[in-house]
């Protein structure tokens, strides 16, 4: 992952050495936090913002020259002479009446004292750009990641890369974590240099209560590109003056196109029409990268990298119920055997929002009672749970597809393989491809097994819920 890197002496005198020069391939200060806070600045900002690396770089020079002026001023005024007024060693040595060997100890030591402080002036432009970039983040939902420790780094890798694709999408079925993941990327690269501007857009919030309960944020209108580019525009604090869509469209893709910009869509299922935001979003790539979380899987999306988050293994799941636990001062829970959390991993599965939901019924009810309604068919406190995550998406699909999620009902862990699925359903094996493909797309349906021979499995929690839709009254 990259990091922040120190500054060498060598490379602040290259740079100086470059003051008014050309701009070579690798500019030792063009990717600092630094550059970016002064070419910010209200009074740099016109003169900088179509300006090169070196023109940035000379004005970061400057900040730093002009704190070394104050601090020492003999060692300013000796690069200003032979950096900038361009005087030979040997002039500079005459007038101060010191051997030259002296002139150059001289120089290596104000070379050090800028390093010095540009170092310091970088630290602080840090914290001010990563403090910044926060505020655009909620507040997290999670103490600490679990189970998912090889989809982040996988995830980190390819934002980090800048030669890979350029959208990167998290899909799951609801309450999988897709945005927690999103957010823990998010906050790992704002200690790198990788990107210069972070925004985060999401269209749809949900909360948790205290005993449990799923709140899930209604009456918020769905995301569309005019809601899109209003909120990107408040987010880079780009100059006011778009008055038009049109011209908010072609500042916010000038910005995206001259900075090494994030973009994070938050339930991109939710925008208004998804398929066309994407064609709009690959106009604004490159240097610039756009993450998504969706429920839709975008396998059908080619220029997308696909990262499908599944349930959490059972040792995962318990460290997350202890985790969560602990937070809530939840003493009996914490320390609860595994044989306990088993039978609730059992019967919710390793959806964390289901967990969490559990978690918190757990400090009214016994784990015998929350467990008995949980998988009841007629638990009202699931109700907004499942509404969350399966009612919008099931009453969009067909009899057949429907047919097939409830054969997979008796497909357990190991899951079914195509040929199983057709005898078992009778459906025309080319319907059932169809059903399967939609089911996967929707996150319904889980892939397994291996490229030879695939198979095809539930979540535990979409067993439940289809349990219960068609339990007898």
């Amino acid at each position: 992952m990259a990091t922040i890197q120190a500054i060498s002496p060598d490379e602040v005198l290259e740079a100086l050495r470059l003051w008014h020069g050309g701009e070579p391939a690798a500019w030792p200060l063009a990717h600092l936090r630094l550059t970016l806070q002064v070419a910010r600045e209200a009074e740099n900002y016109e003169t900088l913002a179509g300006a090169g690396p070196a023109a940035r770089n000379r004005a970061v020079l400057n900040r730093a020259l002009a704190v070394l002026q104050d601090t020492g001023p003999e060692a300013h005024d000796l690069l200003r002479e032979r950096f900038e007024q361009r005087r030979s060693v040997m002039a500079i040595a005459n007038s101060l009446n010191i051997a030259e060997p002296t002139l150059h100890y001289r120089q290596r030591q104000a070379v050090a004292q800028l390093t010095e402080i540009l170092l310091a002036l970088e630290a602080e432009a840090s914290a001010t750009w990563q403090e910044r970039m926060a505020t655009r983040l909620a507040v997290p939902s999670y103490t600490r990641l679990v189970g998912v420790e090889e989809a982040r780094a996988v995830l980190l890798e390819r934002l980090v890369d800048e030669t890979g694709s350029f959208f990167a999408a998290i899909d799951g079925i609801g309450g999988i974590g897709k945005t927690a993941l999103a957010d823990q990327t998010v906050r790992d690269l704002l200690h790198t240099r990788r990107f210069d501007d972070v925004a985060w857009v999401t269209a749809k919030q949900t909360h948790l209560s205290a005993m449990g309960r799923l709140q899930v944020e209604s009456g918020r209108p769905a995301l569309t590109f005019p809601m899109l580019l209003d909120e990107l525009v408040i987010q880079f604090d780009l100059p006011a003056g778009g008055s038009s869509q049109l011209g908010r469209q072609r500042q916010v893709k000038q910005y995206l196109r001259e900075n090494a910009c994030l973009v994070v869509i938050d339930n991109l299922e939710t925008a208004a029409d998804y398929h066309s935001l994407l064609p709009e979003l690959r106009q604004w790539q490159d240097p610039s990268k756009f993450l998504l979380t969706s429920r839709r899987r975008l396998l059908d999306e080619p220029d997308v990298y696909s990262l499908s988050l599944r349930e959490l293994s059972p040792a995962a799941a318990f460290e997350l119920i202890r985790l969560e636990a602990k937070r809530a001062g939840f003493r009996e829970l914490e320390m609860a055997g595994d044989a306990d959390l088993q039978q609730i991993y059992d019967t919710v599965g390793g959806n964390p929002l289901a967990l969490k939901l559990t978690i918190g019924q757990l400090r009214f009810h016994s784990l015998p009672q929350v467990l008995a309604r949980f998988a009841g068919s007629r638990a009202a406190d699931q109700e907004g749970l499942f509404d969350y995550i399966y009612r919008e998406i099931w009453e969009t699909l067909g009899d057949k597809s429907k047919e097939t999620l409830l054969a997979l009902t008796q497909a357990g862990e190991s899951g079914f393989t195509l040929e199983h699925l057709v005898a078992i359903t009778r459906l025309p094996e080319t319907t059932l491809q169809e059903c399967l493909e939609e089911l996967i797309l929707l996150s319904l349906v889980d892939l397994g097994g291996t490229l030879m021979e695939r198979r095809y499995r539930l979540h535990r929690l979409t067993e439940v819920f289809l349990l219960r839709m068609f339990a007898p009254e």
